[in-house]
């Protein structure tokens, strides 16, 4: 017997989760289609600003690396007007604009600064250089100058001998505008073989010692080294030695093992004590011993005695004596 119940049942396997729920999206508006066409505009706009920026950069790097002449056309640039020479030694303008030799069109975006600068370093006398553009049309050249610590003497084919001056650093150069009276304080350098190579020498070895040494009595004892005339470096690649000539003194031997300034002071205790004695007396002293300073003299010690002992008669008086008694 069928109820009422089973004729409204559902059928067998189906739910409320088999019911279509399609629902169409509602249609964009006008106003949010201008929105989003003005995002992508904008989107594109600034990628199209960036993409510019990053190849004109490009251009201008590669130019300057490649072809200044391009980059010089391509921004404005004054002709060279002025060269500021900024030095710490004896270099002067005219020396700068005839190393340089610019010409008088130049442009300066167009100059090549590496070149100019190996111009100023070809004389030996420059030690470094820096150069620069002060816009609109300056080139600022910043030197430094090497220091003359010795001089040597170059014997150029069948001409005159020609003098040289040489840096601690051991560079050979030919010296521009420094002072005559101060060039004739510098000792002569003895036992050297200069070797060309190019259009200049080879820097001197062992001459950073050398330095030193004349540096060290030139301030600690001016007494001494003005009376310098020859610093030998024939012994020191071997012993290490530097063999000086004085005015008063034909050999001076140091050591570069040993403290300069101790050395210094015993040849000026040396010297010293000899002044008693008659002049010329030392032959040599050696100050490459530690703990001992050998000299020659160049008379015995007998000679020097009888040199210095003092000469006067005694004239024996009765009275005198007489009262004495």
């Amino acid at each position: 017997m069928s109820t009422a119940a089973d004729t409204t049942a559902s059928p067998p396997g189906r739910s409320w989760r088999n019911i279509r729920q399609e629902v169409s999206a509602p249609a964009m508006s006008r106003t949010g289609r201008r929105r989003q066409l003005y995002a992508w505009v904008k989107m594109g706009a600034v990628s199209t600003f960036l993409a510019a920026a990053a190849w004109g950069t490009y251009v201008v790097v590669h130019s300057w690396e490649t072809d200044r002449a391009v980059l010089a056309t391509a921004v404005h640039s004054e002709p060279v007007r002025d060269i500021v020479l900024i030095t710490d030694g004896v270099l002067n303008q005219q020396w700068v604009n005839g190393t340089l030799a610019l010409p008088k069109t130049a442009s300066l975006m167009a100059l090549d600064l590496p070149a100019l600068r190996d111009r100023l370093l070809q004389g030996g006398q420059v030690r470094g250089a820096v150069l620069s553009r002060n816009f609109p049309d300056a080139l600022v050249v910043t030197v430094q100058e090497r220091t003359p610590v010795a001089r040597v003497q170059v014997s150029a084919g069948a001409g005159s001998p020609q003098q040289l001056l040489v840096a601690k650093d051991g560079v050979v150069y030919d010296g521009l505008n420094y002072d005559k009276q101060m060039l004739a304080t510098l000792p002569w350098l003895d036992g050297v073989r200069l070797v060309r190579h190019g259009g200049s020498f080879e820097p001197i070895a062992g001459m950073a010692d050398v330095a030193a040494l004349l540096s060290m009595a030139q301030l600690q004892a001016p007494n001494l080294y003005r009376d310098w005339l020859i610093v030998s470096l024939a012994r020191l690649a071997d012993r290490d030695e530097i063999v000086v000539k004085a005015q008063d003194i034909p050999e001076i031997v140091f050591t570069r093992k040993r403290d300069y300034f101790k050395q210094i002071a015993q040849l000026d205790y040396v010297v010293d004590a000899a002044r008693s004695l008659p002049e010329p007396t030392l032959q040599s002293v050696n100050l490459s011993l530690d703990g001992q300073v050998p000299v020659r003299l160049t008379s015995t010690p007998d000679e020097l005695q009888k040199a210095v002992q003092p000469s006067f008669q005694l004239n024996h008086s009765p009275r005198k004596a007489k009262r004495d008694l």
